[in-house]
Parts: structure tokens; C-alpha cells; sequence
């Protein structure tokens, strides 16, 4: 009953997805996640080695959750009448959603205190990547409505358009991150309709 409503679930999730995305766009997704070990018995001690062992730091801060962006593009264009426009455009967009994994076994509290922290990384890494598709459905779409160029300056207009989007979704990136304080303040984030 169980593995059956969850399959009916799946279905119309991955139902939802497809109808959702543009028709005609041609976005490359492709999702992994990694983690990397903390070491600790106990949360004082764990938070002491997430702090220490997080591959992302800046400055003094760190950030023991994250997601890498790695956005690329490839277009065809063809002159008509002297004036050229964008024929197909190809986006990949690459997100790897990066999580810290306790070394250890713990005491069941603070196994269900982890999994909270987990879960609360989760959510909001999540969002990142969302940031990071409906960016690449954009340049997509941007890319593809690019008609009546001048061909003398073409790649340099197209390539502008593709880095003035990447800028944009940089910069939506880090109002998310500045409005939740990196997740601390989660619920402070409304999702743009």
C-alpha cells in the first residue's frame, strides 16, 4: 500500500516537472550530491569539527552546507538578409549539493539532533539549486529569442546576454543567502511566484 501511494506520488511529481519546464528549452540537468566526513562524539564536539573540517570558508566565516553551480552553453546562429539570430541554443547546468556526513555512530539524541540539522541543510541548498534551473530555463529562453543581430558583433551580443544572466542568478544566489542568513533565518525567504 505504502510503496504504491509513494509510486503514485513520483508519477505525478515527475509529471508536475516536465509540464512546468518551457517546451522548446533544451536544458541539460544533472544533479549529484557529495558529502565530505566530521569527526565528533557529542554536538559540541561536532559542531567544533564542522566548523574546522567545511571545504567552504571565507574569511572567517564557514559554510558546512553548499551547492556548486556550474553553468555552460552552446548555440548555433545563422545569418538571413544580412542579420543574424540565434537558431538552437543547448544549456547544461551542473549542481552538486555538498553535505557534511558524521564519521561516527552517536547516542540516539543526538542522531535525531544531526538529522534536524541535515534536514534544515537539505531545504535550504535545495533553493540554491532552484535558483540555479529557472537561471538556466532563462538563458535558455533569452538565448533563443536573439533575432536581428548585427553579424559583425553577434558572438559578443550573445555572449553579454548569456553573462549578464549568470550575473543575475549570482546575484539572486547571495539576497537568498543575505535574507536567510545562510539558513539560519530559513523562514524568512519567500520563493518569487
Amino acid at each position: 500500500m505504502c510503496r504504491k501511494l509513494i509510486a503514485q506520488l513520483m508519477l505525478i511529481l515527475a509529471t508536475l516537472l516536465l509540464l512546468s519546464a518551457p517546451v522548446f528549452a533544451e536544458v541539460v540537468l544533472k544533479e549529484k550530491v557529495d558529502y565530505y566526513p566530521v569527526n565528533g562524539t557529542g554536538k559540541k564536539e561536532i559542531i567544533k569539527n564542522l566548523k574546522k573540517d567545511s571545504p567552504y570558508k571565507k574569511g572567517k566565516d564557514y559554510y558546512p552546507a553548499f551547492t556548486q553551480t556550474d553553468i555552460r552553453y552552446k548555440y548555433s546562429w545563422a545569418q538571413k538578409n544580412g542579420r543574424c539570430q540565434v537558431t538552437q541554443v543547448k544549456v547544461f547546468l551542473t549542481l552538486t549539493y555538498v553535505y557534511p556526513r558524521l564519521a561516527r555512530a552517536q547516542s540516539n539524541s543526538v542522531q535525531q539532533w544531526w538529522e534536524k540539522k541535515i534536514a534544515r541543510f537539505v531545504i535550504h541548498e535545495n533553493i540554491h539549486g532552484d535558483i540555479s534551473k529557472r537561471s538556466a530555463y532563462e538563458l535558455d529562453r533569452k538565448l533563443r529569442g536573439m533575432k536581428d543581430i548585427n553579424c559583425s558583433n553577434a558572438k559578443s551580443v550573445i555572449s553579454a546576454r548569456a553573462k549578464y544572466i549568470v550575473r543575475q542568478m549570482k546575484k539572486e544566489q547571495a539576497e537568498y543567502d543575505r535574507i536567510t542568513n545562510h539558513g539560519i533565518e530559513q523562514h524568512k525567504y519567500r520563493p518569487p511566484r
